[in-house]
């Protein structure tokens, strides 16, 4: 029954019991040769455990095995972007797009090329999301009120937004600000009224943060094995990726990218024995049974680590959420190395609005709200860094690109690592561009197979007008963007 293996190898995985996973996985395409969503999962099973071989032969046997299928070519152009190779992501994204009948998955594959910039001349793309966009008569029924999306099918505003996205990413690489700006905001829209929460929900739960994290004791006890934890946290694009892809250049550093494992492991199971939920059982550690718990809610961590097979010494976890869990991490890991790298919020406002987040966070669609969420953020770090004094290196991206030698001696010197010059010099040369190193899942997959460059740097200024009258505000320096 290749169906029941489908279903058992898809739970497996869920659970993180990888290698049953996989062959339970690799039994259902046996079984269901028909069929391409087994592949595409024995695909996502094998990137947990960082094969990215095995997903590439995956990935080539359905392009052989289904040679007209759209969403197989899809997904096969997600995969050469997220190791970098983007002329080959670029002609499967024109394949999805000839084979497909799906105005939505066209929208999605016009988008992923534009954001992959291979295109000579993008006429193309426009005419084809202008007509896309004259169907959904997206421009003519969507006004700045957020309710007059209500009406909607989810699918339909899917539609809608993702041509939207994909028109602003067209207008702006045409140096048209005003209506890049405007299907942006098009867009924005109608990704915030999918969300189901504001960010002024989540101050109760910031202020709780605070209460109730405190320094551990010094003599904790806690028990870990040989590898350093190294998180690299703070607000969406600030940088995160080109900062783990410099320190991945070091011999001794891997990492597991953008993880949930603190969140939907650690803070689950203390969550769990202490009976009350995050960040309410925090004080609890500082007592003896509270230390026990630490002590399994690290080997937790640390099998999540192995599974993943990542074997150095020091290992990156890069997901940005994770400034909410500093006191939970350094109570499980005191040694752990905690990065908070920052960037000037006009660029990382922009940068946020204009992307397109899988995720319906109010704070990635919505300028106002992002503010909002900024401030917590920033009152939040202000909270770890009195409590943790010369625990938390704080850099800015601008000082990485400016400085990279020096911005990477110091992090290396903050995390105990040798002095490695890799790690700062990622001048790619033609020959390294097909090279699939390692995958990055994030929206910074293309820009990072470029050399270090200053061009993000102010690029907010053609749009400062835009940004300040749709609520982008600087609450950490009290001023407007201007």
């Amino acid at each position: 029954r290749g169906d029941v293996c489908f279903y058992f190898g898809s739970a497996l995985l869920s659970v993180e019991e990888f290698d049953a996973a996989i062959e339970q996985l690799s039994l259902a395409c046996q079984l269901l040769p028909t069929h391409h969503e087994p592949l595409f999962k024995l695909a996502d099973a094998f990137e947990t455990v960082n094969s990215v071989t095995d997903v590439e032969t995956v990935i080539k046997f359905a392009l052989a095995q289904f040679p007209q299928h759209s969403e197989v070519f899809y997904r096969a152009a997600n995969f050469y972007r997220e190791v970098g190779q983007l002329s080959k992501a670029d002609k499967l994204a024109s394949e999805c797009i000839v084979y497909s009948n799906d105005k939505l998955l066209s929208s999605y594959a016009w988008l992923l090329k534009l954001n992959l910039g291979q295109m000579q001349d993008n006429t193309d793309a426009y005419d084809a999301l202008s007509a896309i966009n004259n169907i959904t008569l997206a421009v003519a029924h969507i006004s700045d009120n957020v309710s007059d999306t209500h009406s909607d099918s989810a699918t339909e505003k899917t539609l809608k937004m993702i041509v939207n996205y994909a028109l602003g990413r067209y207008f702006e690489l045409v140096n048209n600000t005003e209506l890049a700006f405007r299907h942006w905001k098009i867009a924005n829209l109608l990704q915030l009224s999918m969300c189901d929460y504001r960010v002024d929900d989540l101050s109760a739960l910031f202020a709780a943060i605070k209460a109730n994290s405190n320094k551990p004791k010094p003599d904790s006890g806690i028990k870990t094995s040989g590898f350093t934890p190294i998180f690299i946290l703070g607000l969406p694009r600030t940088g995160s990726t080109l900062l783990e892809q410099l320190l991945c250049q070091h011999s001794d550093v891997s990492s597991l990218g953008e993880q949930t494992i603190i969140a939907n492991q650690v803070a689950n199971f203390a969550a769990h024995h202490a009976q009350q939920p995050y960040p309410y059982f925090m004080p609890d550690f500082s007592n003896p049974k509270g230390q026990e718990m630490c002590q399994q809610a690290a080997n937790i961590y640390e099998r999540a680590v192995k599974k993943r097979q990542l074997n150095t010494s020091f290992v990156i976890d890069k997901l940005p959420a994770n400034f909410q869990s500093v006191g939970l991490i350094k109570s499980i890991f005191p040694h752990a190395k905690i990065i908070h790298l920052t960037r000037q919020f006009a660029d990382t406002g922009l940068s946020i609005f204009k992307n397109h987040f899988a995720a319906n966070e109010p704070y990635l669609c919505d300028l106002e709200e992002l503010s909002a969420y900024h401030q917590l953020h920033c009152n939040l770090m202000q909270h770890w860094h009195k409590i943790y004094p010369n625990e938390i290196f704080e850099i800015a991206y601008e000082t990485v690109v400016r400085q990279p030698q020096a911005a990477m001696q110091e992090v290396l010197t903050f995390c105990g690592l040798s002095h490695q010059q890799q790690c700062w010099q990622n001048n790619k040369d033609d020959s390294d561009k097909d090279k699939a190193v390692r995958m990055i899942k994030t929206l910074s997959s293309a820009q990072v197979t470029e050399p270090i460059h200053q061009r993000a740097i102010g690029q907010h200024s053609k749009y400062a007008a835009y940004l300040k009258q749709n609520g982008l505000v600087d609450y950490q320096h009290n001023s407007p963007i201007i």
